[in-house]
């Protein structure tokens, strides 16, 4: 059940950020422009929905390779517990993005001249790695440590797990929508999950009209990899240090 509900967070948090830049991106929706509030208030329900139904089901709700890596590093899972859940991360991308296919099957037709990488992973508007690896991180540090902190000090336990579970993907959501309102920098995936496991699903998967698009895997791995774990892990640790701290 662990495992499920880290795959079901991961599933929702990502069908539905993948739907709404389907809508924007792909010609034959109803959504005809591109709004920045709009966007970054659909990924900030995306990502609160996700937490939540992942907390509620009783999974660890880490939706994110960076943060397993942070709690594995700590000793508060296992390596075959983090494992399987970064594997249900991996699945969950893969099925999240199959469905959006699936959906915006004619939509992705009907557009052969549309660019369809950037619907499903972050990119910079200027690519400078060395910048947007720093501001990855940061974007990764600062999102996760407001989301841990608020529910490692919070009286989630108190509560119950369906309250709780809204509370984390309230905080969730309004973490994400604080950086996504400044996000031309990076893109800000702040998630190996969102942008390096969904290159790896676009190359495999039979998206229509990928017309020989390539990954950028320099950028790929460098920024969104490398830089948004190393955010989430550095996250992990502080917000047990800071727990410490304040218990002594």
């Amino acid at each position: 059940m662990v495992y499920l509900a880290e795959f079901a967070g991961c599933f929702i948090f990502l069908s539905c950020g993948y739907a709404y830049t389907c809508n924007i991106t792909l010609k034959k929706t109803l959504v005809p422009s591109r709004n920045y509030i709009e966007l970054a208030a659909a990924w900030s329900l995306a990502v609160g929905f996700g937490l939540a139904v992942s907390f509620i089901m009783g999974g660890g709700a880490f939706l994110n390779p960076g943060v397993v890596l942070g709690n594995m590093i700590l000793g508060n899972i296992g390596a075959v517990d983090g494992l399987l859940n970064i594997l249900m991360e991996f699945l969950a991308a893969g099925a999240a993005m199959l469905v959006c296919t699936v959906f915006f099957w004619d939509s992705f037709k009907a557009s052969p001249d549309t660019p369809k990488r950037g619907i499903f992973s972050a990119y910079p508007v200027e690519r400078n790695i060395v910048l947007n690896f720093v501001q990855e991180l940061l974007a990764s540090f600062i999102f996760m440590f407001i989301v841990f902190t608020s529910i490692t000090f919070s009286a989630d336990a108190e509560v119950g797990r369906p309250i709780g579970g809204l509370a984390v993907g309230a905080v969730g959501a309004c973490a994400v929508m604080l950086l996504a309102l400044s996000f031309n920098s990076t893109g800000y995936s702040m998630n190996a999950m969102r942008s390096v496991f969904s290159s790896l699903w676009f190359v495999i998967l039979p998206i229509p009209n990928k017309n020989g698009e390539k990954v950028d895997w320099v950028y790929q791995l460098t920024v969104n990899l490398v830089g948004s774990s190393v955010g989430g892990i550095s996250a992990v640790i502080v917000t047990a240090l800071l727990k410490e701290a304040i218990a002594e």
